[in-house]
């Protein structure tokens, strides 16, 4: 549970750290729209508002987009563009350090992103391998769905329950039903869009500061945006 501290510092026992990719970790919001509008543009479809990219697999998106028949065709020109970026992918704000102060094996990534374009991102943007990254091509069930959140979790008797990085309403859903605290992180959307489905709202992960780091006991002090 939170403690205030200030009127502007909450303060989390947590026993793993989990987080979104794209938004979260790495700044690869330009990088992800240009791949879409190159596909679009190929497929000669016309795509949805640029919030409702993020957050969902790009299977799932695909088939609400074109015919069945065309559906595994698309998706393998999609993950061809994605694999190369056409836009820089620069580490966002604060993850370096944080994940830095976390013991390897109590952090993992969970993404909507296929593992082959996953792993082209995070070494464009020099982020390390985590020991645990759950890709969207890896679950049955993309966010919202609780699931990819749930495989994430390796220490479900740890006592305290994880805590989700998320910039996205359908990442923060899919922590929210697997029993994470859900934090959301402004910018791919508005922090009044996130607000309704998390425990608080912040600008970026250097908000956050660990406090302590021992195995399934994490303290984080957070600092949420008013």
């Amino acid at each position: 549970m939170s403690a205030g501290l200030t009127p502007t510092l909450l303060e989390w026992r947590v026993g793993e750290v989990l987080f979104d990719m794209d938004g979260t970790l790495i700044d690869s919001i330009d990088a992800i729209e240009a791949a879409w509008q190159a596909w679009a543009s190929a497929e000669e479809v016309v795509l949805p508002p640029p919030s409702m990219l993020h957050g969902r697999t790009a299977a799932d998106l695909v088939s609400s987009l074109v015919p069945a028949a065309r559906v595994a065709g698309a998706l393998e020109r999609l993950n061809r563009l994605e694999q190369r970026p056409a836009a820089p992918i620069p580490v966002s704000r604060g993850a370096l350090e944080l994940i830095a102060r976390i013991p390897s094996q109590h952090w993992a990534i969970v993404t909507s992103a296929t593992r082959l374009v996953a792993l082209a991102r995070l070494a464009a943007a020099g982020i390390p391998m985590p020991d645990l990254l759950v890709a969207g091509d890896e679950v049955d069930r993309g966010k919202p769905d609780p699931e990819p959140y749930r495989i994430a979790q390796r220490r479900p008797d740890a006592g305290h329950p994880p805590i989700a990085f998320e910039d996205a309403v359908a990442g923060l859903r899919s922590a929210r039903a697997a029993g994470c605290l859900a934090i959301g992180i402004a910018g791919t959307v508005s922090a009044d869009e996130l607000r309704p489905y998390a425990d608080a709202v912040i600008e970026s992960l250097a908000d956050v500061e660990v406090l302590a780091a021992e195995a399934g006991d994490i303290r984080l002090r957070v600092r949420p945006l008013g």
